[in-house]
């Protein structure tokens, strides 16, 4: 499966990239930005440890999602709702948000990654086996 390279466009479809592209900077001082805003009842933070290199089974939430990663090299695997099984497969090398109901899973190109994950204090989960296995 071909890996693509994460760019503003194309994971627009599935959610965005955390850069300083929000940031409106002079060039002066300290500037701060923001991607985008989202009522929320709280949010929890996990750390992930990868050492899977194929991907059998998706899943999505009813949550933003942040994937950051800290360690290793790692692809993680997107398709929308309606298409679970139509993936496209990115190279993790910039932390990105999902957006709700994206289907999801990460596999490592090196022997182990890590991942800091932000998502809903409370997330509803639904999974997915794929009919056709990623497999790095």
């Amino acid at each position: 499966m071909k890996i693509h390279k994460l760019t503003h466009a194309n994971i627009k479809p599935y959610g965005y990239i955390i850069d300083k592209g929000c940031v409106k900077d002079n060039g002066k001082g300290n500037k701060f930005g923001i991607l985008l805003k989202v009522k929320s009842d709280g949010w929890r933070i996990g750390y992930l440890i990868v050492r899977s290199s194929t991907i059998a089974r998706v899943e999505y939430h009813d949550s933003l999602e942040t994937f950051e990663p800290v360690s290793g090299r790692v692809i993680i695997a997107l398709a929308t709702y309606k298409n679970p099984e139509k993936l496209k497969v990115f190279l993790l090398d910039k932390p990105i948000v999902l957006k709700k109901f994206i289907w999801h899973d990460v596999a490592v190109v090196s022997k182990r990654a890590e991942l800091k994950i932000f998502e809903n204090r409370e997330v509803d989960s639904n999974y997915k086996y794929l009919k056709n296995i990623v497999k790095m």
